[in-house]
């Protein structure tokens, strides 16, 4: 240490250059490496929140499908608009179940592990399959509306309800794969 120099000089001359030292590497390499992280996180977060948003949009237009008949007392302008009420919640169906299938890849990195993203990616498949199958609608609607509830509840219910996801886990396998399976055809 210099003679002209208390000290404390030298011990702030230290902090100084160790201060500056972790600035100029934190803002060099780290800070970079965290706003990449955010991005990614952030990205993570958003296809969970449309994966869900838009699981409820079908499961919505399924219910309304499935519990607003066009009422044949009704008069021509009520039974026309429920027609076209109709015609809506279809087509909330395909844009719903159309959306989760060109974005299934997403959730094979918004989810972890060896079973999750397998079930989103295979719920999305088979709800828009279902959709586009040539089954009754009554039957379409119903195995959406089932599937649907049980993947929401397996991917969204609280963790405290772990058994009620064990469950739905297992129950969204069993009905993944009797849709997935083959059908007959009917009248061979």
């Amino acid at each position: 240490m210099p003679d002209w120099m208390p000290s404390w000089g030298t011990t702030a001359l230290i902090s100084i250059a160790t201060s500056l030292l972790t600035l100029i590497v934190a803002g060099r390499y780290v800070s970079p490496l965290l706003e990449v992280r955010n991005r990614r996180f952030q990205a993570r977060m958003q296809a969970i929140e449309q994966f869900q948003a838009h699981m409820l949009n079908v499961l919505s237009a399924v219910t309304h499908l499935l519990t607003g008949p066009v009422v044949p007392e009704a008069s021509d302008t009520v039974r026309a608009s429920l027609r076209e009420e109709r015609v809506r919640w279809r087509a909330q169906v395909d844009d719903g179940t159309q959306y989760l299938t060109d974005h299934a890849v997403q959730l094979l990195f918004a989810y972890k592990g060896a079973r999750l993203p397998d079930l989103a990616v295979r719920y999305t498949s088979c709800a828009r399959g279902v959709w586009l199958s040539d089954r009754s609608e009554a039957s379409k609607l119903t195995a959406l509306q089932d599937i649907t509830q049980h993947c929401h509840a397996l991917f969204f219910d609280s963790f405290v309800h772990i058994r009620q996801r064990i469950r739905s886990g297992v129950e969204l396998e069993r009905l993944l794969n009797e849709l997935e399976t083959p059908q007959p055809p009917v009248g061979g």
